[in-house]
């Protein structure tokens, strides 16, 4: 059974991975039936090539994007993160001068089986990165209640 340094170790070689943005690394961390979820989704990514074409996306479109690690806690099968993500988001057609930097502050929980990630969840507040990204967002009006 892994002990929580060998959990720990597995989530940070994800971290580095991701900033290397190396979705060949990034995947072979999960098992073949993993599922990957955060709060910026509109369904779960299941499998290795779900989240391979997730990934692939992400760094096309944020190819900036940098995970810092602030706080790690661990059991022996899960690994939750707080982290802080920064980069600027790449829109299509747009003029370099209209993207925008983007910082998102969030927590990841991954739990691990086998030593691999079985399941990944990640929570933030995605209106903020939104309004980061596309600023006009902040104008809407709210809905009355």
């Amino acid at each position: 059974m892994p002990d929580r340094e060998e959990n720990l170790l597995l989530v940070n070689r994800w971290i580095e991975a991701f900033n290397g943005h190396n979705v060949g690394a990034i995947v072979a961390l999960y098992a073949e039936d993993a599922e990957l979820f955060d709060s910026g989704m509109k369904h779960p990514r299941r499998g290795h090539d779900e989240i391979t074409e997730w990934f692939t996306t992400r760094f096309r479109m944020t190819p900036t994007i940098a995970f810092a690690s602030h706080y790690q806690f661990s059991s022996d099968q899960q690994v939750a993160v707080q982290w802080t993500t920064r980069g600027r988001i790449e829109r299509l057609l747009a003029p370099k001068w209209l993207i925008r930097p983007m910082k998102v502050e969030g927590m990841s929980i991954y739990c691990i089986e086998d030593r691999l990630i079985k399941k990944q969840r990640g929570y933030y507040d995605h209106l903020s990165a939104i309004e980061q990204t596309f600023p006009p967002v902040k104008w809407l009006p709210l809905p009355r209640l």
